[in-house]
C-alpha cells in the first residue's frame, strides 16, 4: 500500500497515511517522464553587435511564441575596451540569438528583413 501524496510505503492492513492522513493506494501512479529538454539543440539564427536590435528581435521572437537563447548580451559592456562603433565588443564577440533546431526555418523567416538589412548578421545553416 502506497500514500499518493508522499508516496510512503505501508504493510497490509493500513488504509490511511499517517503523514498525510489520505487513503492509501494500492499502486501508486506512474511518474510523469522528464521533459528532455537536451533533445534539441541549439541553431544560430541572428548576429549582430547592434544592442538597439535587440529588443525589437526578442520581441518578434517571443510574439511568434518561439523560445530563444541570446549569447554574449550581457557580456557586452562588461569589458573596459567596451564597443567599437555599432560593434561587438572585441573580447566577447557578438551577441548571438539562438533556437531549438526545430523552431530554426520560422525564426530564420521571421527575422529574414533584418538579416538582409544587417551586414554584420550571419546566420547558421
Amino acid at each position: 500500500m502506497f500514500c499518493p501524496q508522499c508516496h510512503d510505503e505501508y504493510r497490509d492492513g493500513f488504509t490511511e497515511c499517517a503523514e498525510c492522513q489520505v487513503s492509501l493506494v494500492e499502486r501508486l501512479p506512474p511518474d510523469p517522464p522528464e521533459p528532455n529538454h537536451t533533445s534539441s539543440e541549439l541553431i544560430t539564427v541572428f548576429t549582430t553587435g547592434d544592442a538597439a536590435l535587440l529588443p525589437f528581435v526578442e520581441s518578434l521572437l517571443n510574439g511568434a511564441g518561439i523560445q530563444f537563447f541570446v549569447k554574449n548580451e550581457g557580456a557586452q559592456d562588461l569589458f573596459g575596451m567596451g564597443r567599437i562603433g555599432t560593434s561587438f565588443n572585441v573580447v566577447t564577440g557578438p551577441v548571438v540569438i539562438q533556437v531549438a533546431t526545430e523552431d530554426a526555418g520560422g525564426a530564420r523567416e521571421l527575422l529574414r528583413p533584418l538579416i538582409e538589412r544587417s551586414p554584420e548578421s550571419a546566420t547558421s545553416e
